[in-house]
This record gives C-alpha cells, sequence and structure tokens, in this order.
C-alpha cells in the first residue's frame, strides 16, 4: 500500500502526520511526505529583472523552509519504524497533491482539516475539499485542527485501541472498505462497527405502504445477511467486530450519530464519485459526513 501524506506545517497537518504514524496500515506499507509551496501569480512581461531574481529567492527560500519542515516531520514517522520518502513541489496546492498521488500510485492520500492561516500560507481546509473531490484514490482527512473547541478533538489513540465506524452499503466501495479494515495490523484491542442506513421512506396510500412493507423486510433482511458476511471478512484482523442496522431519514446524520455513540477515532465509507447511482444515497451522503464531521473521515474511492 501506497500512502501519500500532504502538510504544510501546521498543527492540523502535524496531526495528519501523528495519524498516519500510528495507524494500523498494513506490513510494507511505503510513505510520501510532501508539502506544497504556492506558487506566486505574476505576469512575467511586467517585471524587470530584479524582481524575478527577488522571486525566485523567495520561491528558493520557501523551498528550503519546506524541505527543513519535511525534515522535523519524517522523524515521526521514523521513530514509530516508517521510514518514507519527502517531496517539495511548487504550484497550487490541491492539483500539486493530486498529481503527486497519481505519480506515487498512492492508495491513500492523508491530509489534515485545515492549515496555516496568513498570506504566505494556503488554507488545506480548502485544499482538502478539493482533494477529495479530484483525487484518483481514496482519502483520510484527519480532524484534529488547532480552532476547535476544547473537548471535540478525537485524536488516534496512542495505545492502539482503535475504533472504527465503517458505513456499509453492500457497493462495491464499501466492499472495499472493508477488504482494507481486513488488511489492517490491528491488535485484538480493536474494535470495528459496521453500519447500514435503511433510509426511510413515507408512503400515504395504503396499498403502496403494504407493498412496501414486503419489500422493506425482504431488504432488510438482506442488508442483516450482506452486515454478517462483512462482519466475518473484517474477524480476520480483528475479534471485535458489531454489526447496526438503523432506519433513518437522514444517512449522513445517522453516520456522524452513529460515529458519535461509538466514539469513532475514524468514518469509513465508500465514495462513487459524481454522476454514481448511489443505493440509499450512501455516495452522496460521503462528502457531507467528510465536511461536518469532528472525526477523521476516510473516504475509499476505486482508483480511477
Amino acid at each position: 500500500m501506497n500512502i501519500l501524506i500532504a502538510t504544510d506545517g501546521s498543527a492540523s497537518a502535524a496531526a495528519a502526520v501523528e495519524f498516519a504514524a500510528t495507524f494500523p496500515f498494513p506490513d510494507g506499507t511505503s510513505f510520501t511526505l510532501m508539502s506544497v509551496v504556492p506558487r506566486i501569480e505574476h505576469r512575467a512581461e511586467a517585471l524587470d529583472a530584479r524582481h524575478l531574481e527577488v522571486l525566485d529567492a523567495t520561491d528558493k527560500a520557501a523551498v528550503a523552509e519546506a524541505e527543513s519542515m519535511l525534515a522535523g516531520q519524517a522523524l515521526l514517522l521514523d521513530e514509530a519504524g516508517r521510514p518514507g520518502s519527502t517531496e517539495v513541489r511548487i504550484g497550487h496546492p490541491a492539483e500539486e497533491i493530486v498529481k503527486a498521488a497519481e505519480a506515487t500510485a498512492a492508495d491513500i492520500v492523508v491530509v489534515g482539516s485545515h492549515g496555516l492561516t496568513g498570506v504566505k500560507r494556503y488554507l488545506i481546509g480548502s485544499v482538502s475539499n478539493q482533494v477529495l473531490q479530484s483525487a484518483h484514490c481514496s482519502v483520510l482527512i484527519v480532524k484534529q485542527s488547532e480552532d476547535v473547541e476544547p473537548g471535540s478533538r478525537v485524536p488516534p489513540p496512542h495505545d492502539g485501541r482503535w475504533r472504527l465506524l465503517v458505513a456499509y452499503d453492500d457497493s462495491i466501495q464499501a466492499m472495499q472498505a472493508v477488504e482494507f479494515c481486513s488488511s489492517l495490523a490491528f491488535d485484538d484491542s480493536a474494535q470495528v462497527e459496521l453500519l447500514t442506513v435503511l433510509p426511510v421512506v413515507t408512503m400515504f396510500r395504503q396499498e403502496i405502504r403494504q407493498e412496501l412493507d414486503e419489500i422493506w423486510r425482504q431488504t432488510t433482511e438482506a442488508d442483516k445477511a450482506a452486515l454478517a458476511d462483512a462482519a466475518e471478512r473484517i474477524g480476520s484482523a480483528t475479534p471485535n467486530v458489531s454489526t447496526v442496522l438503523v432506519e433513518s431519514g437522514d444517512v449522513g446524520d445517522a453516520i456522524l450519530d452513529a460515529a458519535d455513540r461509538f466514539d469513532a477515532h475514524l468514518i469509513i465509507m465508500g465514495d462513487k464519485g459524481k454522476g454514481a447511482v448511489a443505493r440509499f444515497l450512501m455516495g452522496s451522503a460521503t462528502p457531507r459526513v467528510a465536511h461536518h464531521s469532528k472525526r477523521s473521515v476516510l473516504t475509499i474511492r476505486t482508483r480511477k
């Protein structure tokens, strides 16, 4: 597995590096730590040689600063027994992160939810959203920011007691999420909860309600069987797997509520992409959960 971690040196980005360093990725996983120096937009014909010289010196200083920052954060990966390479790029942050993901054949891009503020820094909050929309692979947004209210952070556990909530809808992406969980190097204390949300449908005509009741019963039984099968597959990684089937008028809210109840460190969801026909609208719920959740969110996406 190839992991690309994008960082800008902010507290949130450092938390993303820490998350990646402690998360039980499969043995043999490779890591690339990268940072992007935003390119200063200008019209070359409007600048004289002196201006161009100053801009070039500014770029070089920014690159040197980014390299120093990456070297410091790479130590965290080294100390966790996960050495990796580092890379600095110049350009638009989201575009360069997506390009780097393609160049490294990344399976997962890891970003923080918010970045450094100020004129010289980009906001990784907007960048993380753009990466989520554009990346060819899965995206992990680590939700641990310096600007959240005390008590609302959900940091990675240092004792290995991970709690993962997997939103499951029997789609290809959800099955890939299950396979991802089954590949992780959990210890016996890790816990995984598989959640399927059945959307509530309200109909007023009695004959339609009766017909839907039978369809609903069949769907519920099928989903229970699918959850049991998924739990068995994850059982190869951890014995602590539970399943939950809930009804809700809003899939996204049901997932967020379940994550709070379960006190999850990470929500894992399939992402079918734009234009896909999403069973139970799980695909359409993914970006909303990623945006509103105070917990880290991994969106599983089939590589394009």
